[in-house]
């Protein structure tokens, strides 16, 4: 880039100021250098107003360096900067006529006329105004066609065509961005997006050589096959979902898969190929079973099983291809194949689950903790998770029961589990003694307080959270809860003190500002966050 960029705010990240500047808020390191002490200093008071968020009074700094320094070398950017902080205060209008204009009229040869170009456009396309945006960059595109701003303006047009649902003239953009630009490493970004929505735009129309060509100009080897199946995958099934485009759709994978089929190594079985083989095997797959071809999927697991040899996680993949047409039988019967015991049993047990059919997972479970008893608080914790799908919630609890003599260290999640399993059945007082049983402080509190709510038993539920309170990373959590069951036990004034004493005492939490809410809402009651009334 011509032009070296530089945040005054990085220099001053010494004395504590962060630098936030973004590319079209930066001053060059040329204009910099020829400042004068004083005008540095000027420019640095306007720069921190600015990066703390007060543009108001950053625009009077900025106004008040071109009063003192209008011939200096940093005016245009003053002028410049003047005109953001007029943006951020949404005088947008004001912004592009006395400011970013005035940039371009007064010193149109500078770094900062290009920027002010740039945002001209920018700002009335934030403003809805497309067709005076379309137009400003397209001033921008013609003064300076080589210059970073181009790139941003092509980019942006891109999305006002996408507005106006005009694809040909946004597939131009990108044309552009993805042909005939020059990648830079400012304009990565912009280029390489601009070639995968070519080649994604190409792909949906059903043609691979274009879509190969966008993606070609940025990815090469097994990152291009996996980007021409990231953006491709979806056109496919889209169009052999369709009776009219399902013969585009199937031309496309094929086309797709003969691509593939060329990038595999010579030498596909050796150590150093092996893997990327593999890949491009279940890439093929993934392709077929995009286009909707389930024997031809299962023919490429086959043909890579002969090549590469038959392992475990090729059998996954074949397994979990019927699985996925729910062909459970053939799945079971592939992971009984496994050499991994273990893995196929364990797989096994997931797809009884997909099938629920509970006892026949629990018993699969059952084998694991017989084949390995090592891994048995495992193995009983995801029997408990298949009692707690079935909603069997007293088999659950037992089995969390003998996770206490299995894994007694983690009494505490067992307990807790235990108690959730009791409430989600409504048995709360047994929920509530079970939360006694737990070590989750302080979350335990709120639990067996939401129990005693439910029992209508308040005053229980008031003690608990009191307790929370004693927390300072629950405290206001427990006031608007305590807030809450004051209301819910019909006492309305302890409700509204409990309700304005969150927003005073914990005035940036999100629980404050849910109080300050539910207090102008329901009580028709306004208060700051601070806990004073306004109409005070």
């Amino acid at each position: 880039m011509k032009h070296i960029l530089l945040s005054i705010g990085l220099l001053l990240s010494a004395a504590g100021l962060r630098a936030e500047l973004g590319y079209l808020e930066q001053i060059s390191v040329e204009t910099f250098a020829k400042m004068r002490e004083v005008e540095r200093f000027q420019i640095k008071v306007a720069e921190k107003l600015y990066l703390k968020g007060e543009y108001k009074a950053a625009a009077s700094e900025y106004e008040k360096f071109l009063t003192l320094y209008e011939r200096s070398t940093a005016a245009p950017y003053a002028q410049l900067m003047w005109s953001h902080c007029l943006v951020k205060q949404r005088k947008v209008y004001t912004a592009i006529k006395d400011g970013f204009q005035s940039v371009v009229d007064y010193w149109p040869e500078s770094h900062e006329a290009m920027l002010a170009g740039f945002l001209i456009g920018h700002s009335y396309q934030s403003a809805g105004e497309l067709q005076n945006a379309e137009k400003a960059y397209a001033r921008t595109i013609a003064a300076n066609p080589k210059h970073y701003t181009s790139v941003l303006a092509k980019w942006e047009l891109a999305d006002i065509y996408r507005v106006r649902k005009d694809q040909i003239k946004r597939v131009k953009i990108w044309e552009d961005l993805a042909y005939k630009t020059t990648r830079t490493k400012e304009n990565s970004y912009y280029t390489t997006q601009s070639a995968n929505h070519l080649g994604q735009h190409h792909f949906y129309m059903g043609n691979f050589p274009e879509a190969l060509k966008a993606f070609e100009t940025t990815y090469k080897g097994l990152s291009l096959v996996r980007r021409l199946y990231q953006y491709g995958g979806t056109p496919i099934s889209s169009l052999t979902g369709t009776t009219e485009k399902a013969a585009t759709g199937a031309k496309m994978a094929d086309e797709l898969i003969a691509f593939i089929r060329k990038q595999i190594p010579e030498d596909p079985a050796s150590e150093e190929n092996a893997k990327v083989t593999r890949e491009y095997f279940y890439t093929i797959a993934a392709v077929h079973s995009r286009a909707r071809r389930d024997k031809e999927g299962l023919d490429v697991y086959i043909e890579a099983a002969g090549m590469l040899g038959l392992d475990d996680d090729l059998r996954g993949k074949q397994a979990s291809w019927h699985a996925a047409r729910k062909r459970y039988t053939d799945a079971r019967r592939i992971y009984g194949q496994y050499t991994d015991r273990e893995a196929g049993l364990e797989a096994t047990a997931k797809l009884w689950v997909t099938e629920k059919k509970w006892n026949d997972a629990v018993n699969t479970y059952s084998q694991l903790i017989g084949l390995n008893k090592e891994k048995e608080d495992q193995w009983q914790q995801a029997i408990a998770g298949v009692w707690r799908e079935a909603k069997e919630w007293d088999k659950a609890i037992a089995t969390y029961q003998t996770l206490l003599t299995v894994e007694p260290g983690k009494f505490g999640d067992w307990y807790w589990a235990i108690a959730d399993c009791y409430e989600r059945s409504g048995r709360l007082k047994e929920a509530i003694r079970s939360y006694q049983q737990s070590d989750k402080y302080p979350n335990v509190y709120f639990a067996m307080a939401s129990c005693h709510r439910r029992l209508k038993q308040y005053k229980e539920a008031l003690v608990l959270y009191h307790q929370a309170r004693a927390d300072q990373s629950t405290a206001a959590q427990a006031s608007i809860h305590i807030a809450y069951t004051y209301e819910q036990s019909g006492g309305r004034e302890n409700a509204i003190k409990w309700f304005q004493q969150t927003c005073k005492l914990y005035p940036k939490t999100s629980h404050a500002s849910q109080a300050h809410a539910h207090l102008q809402t329901k009580y028709k009651i306004s208060v700051t966050l601070g806990g004073a009334n306004e109409n005070k």
